[in-house]
């Protein structure tokens, strides 16, 4: 895969998740529009999101509600698109839905495959995991975080580093978000953490995928120290930020 397919890849997927066409990566500033569904989109809920923002390289680009359309063509194009998500932004963005009913959720960066590094080489005792070999991790809660077991976000493969005895002692696995955009999840068990294990499967992962024609992507918070040296270490760069809302009931929801 080049970086040039790549980067078209990530346009074109977070352009439809806002009802909008790639070049819109292209514009710079911030650009409003109410949201509309389209084909392909990812389905990290059902109905109309109200208000979903992403920030890929100098653009800034909101879906929101007919209701919540005066205010954000007024309000959001003032904002500067590389600093919108810091707390100013984000305190704006969330008084302006309460009315509503909704606030803020999350704000996360999203990583991509930095393509000039080398590729990881293969070593210790591992097990690949594709399709209904998955099922047999269903309702386990070591793996919780790192399969999502939703069928809107298909489970689609997994690498883990094995103990002596071939359990599983840490895992990476990725979900179908998108037709060709999937998101790599990983855990290590406490026992096993800080040998470089989740770098290990994570990279693995990363270019596994690439080899498929998919582009995988790594979601965190900012605040998760360990998580951004993970993404760093296994080989991906900042590649766009996202912000969304959730009905004031639901703000706690993991998705």
């Amino acid at each position: 895969m080049t970086s040039q397919e790549l980067e078209a890849v990530i346009d074109a997927q977070l352009a439809v998740d806002l009802g909008l066409e790639p070049s819109v990566w292209d514009r710079g500033g911030v650009t409003v529009v109410p949201w509309r569904e389209l084909p392909g989109r990812r389905r990290y809920w059902e109905g109309h999101p109200f208000f979903l923002g992403h920030i890929r390289r100098d653009t800034a680009a909101f879906a929101v509600h007919p209701d919540l359309l005066p205010w954000a063509r007024e309000v959001l194009p003032g904002l500067e698109p590389e600093w919108c998500l810091d707390y100013g932004g984000l305190r704006t963005m969330d008084q302006a839905l309460r009315p509503f009913g909704w606030g803020i959720c999350k704000a996360h960066p999203f990583f991509s495959p930095d393509l000039s590094l080398p590729r990881t080489a293969p070593n210790g005792d591992l097990a690949w995991y594709e399709g209904a070999d998955l099922e047999q991790f269903r309702g386990d809660p070591r793996w919780a975080g790192t399969l999502a077991f939703q069928p809107a976000l298909p489970d689609m493969l997994a690498v883990a580093a094995l103990d002596g005895s071939g359990a599983p002692v840490g895992m990476a696995a990725a979900s179908r978000d998108g037709a060709r955009l999937w998101q790599i999840g990983v855990n290590v068990l406490p026992g096993y953490r800080g040998r470089g294990l989740a770098v290990r499967l994570t990279a693995l992962l990363k270019d596994a995928l690439l080899d498929r024609g998919v582009v995988p992507f790594y979601g965190t918070a900012l605040s998760h120290a360990a998580s951004l040296n993970v993404a760093r270490r296994a080989g991906f760069r900042p590649a766009w930020a996202e912000v969304w809302a959730r009905p004031l009931d639901r703000l706690d929801d993991s998705l």
